[in-house]
């Protein structure tokens, strides 16, 4: 008996030792209690007080010690670890979005650790009907759907805080009050004082456990949710595109600066939307590889997708030129050389001018030559059939073959101001017609339209709302599509080019070989100016050639033998005789 009574006696310890911690943790996060159960409005409403001139989430506790509240946001670029820099203080009103914050206390320094209750309620707000004191019903507003429970924490002295779990809230906002107390004093949730604090809670999605069972499940969860969506929108993308640039017959070409103007764009969508993104990207993480998968596809294309090459337009002006076999002209041109020989020398006369233009051309199937511009919208049409064809007005055989950047030169009429006229192919908006009227003002409706289109969104919505819990996504990505392929009609452009007469590219090569022998020239205002005055020397020296043959031959025998100076000129008798000295 002895023997069983000691073994009955340990089991009891046993059980109680057992039991004593699983009562503890029970009443740590367990309800507190009938009346709290029948919270009202006005108990849970009031918010605390704030001591003068404190911040909102300030609380008085006790003669010289306070409480503070502080949350983790939610974000990419927020760190979640405890000492972050990214905790910050309860404001008023806030939605706190995890589900635990931190409840700060100052006391002073040394001071013993002492224990606090905090008692947290959950509700929302709704009606309810009441009789009124003349018997009427009426209806007010009630706190509704009240959950309560406590936390018993530890704090020290001195700067100190404790991390207050909450119960998660994903399917929706609730309202909530958080209050602390001592241990030995009443609710304070039934109780209102000044050591409270409202706010909303509503879990966010990125505050979800991940949960594995081993290693193999998490990799098969990669491969299936990861791996596989990348390497199947990938080689989808890099079909589609090749169909597409082999329409086309170059890629979209986009700019560099779109790229930054993007990737910055997506980076502040990212912050701004976290909550929502994460929510999404969470219920369906292959959407982030099927992203990646599309956007590795779409550099392939645009780097290794190019066909074009360059072509030139060339004209040349004529307009500054003279006629070098002209006296006047070359006199004239002279002095304005002498004028402008401080300017710039490309102002000088005579300067041969140019206008020289680069195109990006495609040659066709049937040897045409199509335009190809940088752009989206562009692309999408040629992709679709819209093509920017040369068009000229002259003979091709003005067209110079040319080994450099450019594989094919142009010379356009010189005489034209405007030789060249360019319409991209472009979109025209064109809904269906949804309704229509006859001559006689009778109204017909087209029911395939309406219900082609109702199908599709319709779809869109469901598929939307299945791959990734977001029905609007999948709304806005079907009206992005019907709007692309069956309002958004493409259109042809055309490039016009008046070229020049035909062997005119004869004359422009000899010109340019005759420059040649200008090589050591300084520059074409040096040559002009020595041009120039060598012409007006000559000329001068064939003016006064004319003026010796308009003279007389005797002033020209007398000039020549007689009148060479003045003391050669003959001396005339005058009837005296000459001295004996001469």
């Amino acid at each position: 008996m002895s023997r069983s009574a000691a073994l009955v006696a340990l089991v009891v310890l046993l059980v109680s030792g057992a039991a004593a911690p699983m009562v503890a943790i029970a009443q740590d996060d367990g309800d507190a209690g009938a009346a709290a159960r029948e919270l009202t409005l006005e108990e849970l409403a009031p918010g605390g007080t704030k001591p003068t001139n404190a911040p909102a989430s300030i609380r008085q506790n006790g003669r010289y010690g306070e409480f503070a509240v502080k949350v983790l946001p939610t974000g990419l670029m927020v760190d979640e670890s405890e000492n972050s820099q990214s905790w910050r203080y309860l404001r008023p009103g806030e939605t706190v979005k995890r589900n635990h914050l931190q409840l700060w206390s100052k006391r002073p320094y040394g001071a013993d650790s002492e224990d606090y209750v905090v008692e947290i309620a959950h509700y929302s707000v709704g009606q309810e009907r009441y009789t009124t004191e003349n018997g009427d019903t009426a209806t007010r507003k009630a706190a509704k759907n009240v959950t309560t429970y406590e936390r018993t924490v530890s704090i020290g002295g001195g700067y100190d805080y404790a991390e207050i779990d909450l119960r998660s809230h994903y399917d929706g906002q609730v309202r909530t009050v958080m209050c602390a107390r001592d241990p030995g004093e009443a609710s304070c949730l039934a109780n209102p004082g000044d050591t409270r604090w409202t706010f909303y809670h509503k879990s966010s999605k990125a505050t979800l456990p991940i949960e594995t069972n081993s290693a193999g499940a998490r990799l098969g969860w990669g491969i299936l949710s990861l791996l596989l969506p990348f390497f199947g929108s990938t080689v989808v993308t890099l079909y589609g595109g090749r169909k597409a640039v082999e329409k086309a017959k170059a890629g979209p070409q986009i700019s560099a600066l779109w790229w930054v103007l993007v990737a910055i764009a997506g980076i502040l969508f990212v912050i701004v939307a976290w909550d929502w993104l994460s929510a999404t990207l969470i219920r369906a993480p292959y959407l982030v590889a099927a992203a990646g998968g599309v956007l590795l596809g779409v550099i392939a294309v645009e780097w290794f997708g190019r066909r074009t090459y360059g072509a030139g337009f060339l004209q040349f002006k004529l307009a500054d030129g003279f006629d070098p076999t002209d006296p006047d002209a070359v006199e004239d041109a002279a002095k304005d050389a002498g004028d402008d020989a401080k300017g710039d020398p490309k102002d000088a006369p005579g300067v041969l001018k140019a206008r020289f233009k680069i195109a990006k051309f495609a040659r066709g199937d049937m040897g045409e030559r199509s335009v190809i511009r940088k752009g989206i919208r562009k692309f999408w049409a040629r992709a679709r059939g819209a093509r920017a064809d040369l068009e000229t007005d002259g003979n091709m055989q003005t067209k110079i073959d040319v080994d450099g950047p450019i594989e094919e030169l142009y010379l356009l009429d010189p005489e034209d101001e405007e030789p060249m006229e360019y319409t991209p192919e472009h979109h025209a908006i064109e809904f269906p017609d949804l309704v229509t009227y006859d001559e006689d003002g009778n109204r017909q409706l087209h029911p395939v339209p309406w219900l082609a289109g109702g199908v599709t969104l319709g779809f869109s919505w469901m598929a939307g709302q299945l791959a990734a819990g977001s029905g609007l996504l999948g709304l806005f990505l079907g009206g992005l599509g019907i709007f692309a392929f069956k309002v958004a009609k493409p259109r042809d452009g055309e490039l016009s080019a008046n070229l020049a007469p035909i062997h005119y590219h004869h004359a422009v090569g000899s010109m340019l070989t005759h420059a040649r022998g200008l090589a050591d020239a300084k520059s074409w205002d040096d040559w002009f100016r020595n041009y120039a005055e060598s012409e007006a020397e000559t000329h001068a020296d064939r003016k006064e050639l004319m003026d010796d043959r308009s003279e007389s031959q005797l002033e020209q025998l007398y000039n020549r033998y007689v009148a060479k100076d003045d003391g050669d000129a003959p001396v005339r008798d005058n009837g005296q005789e000459a001295s004996a000295d001469d």
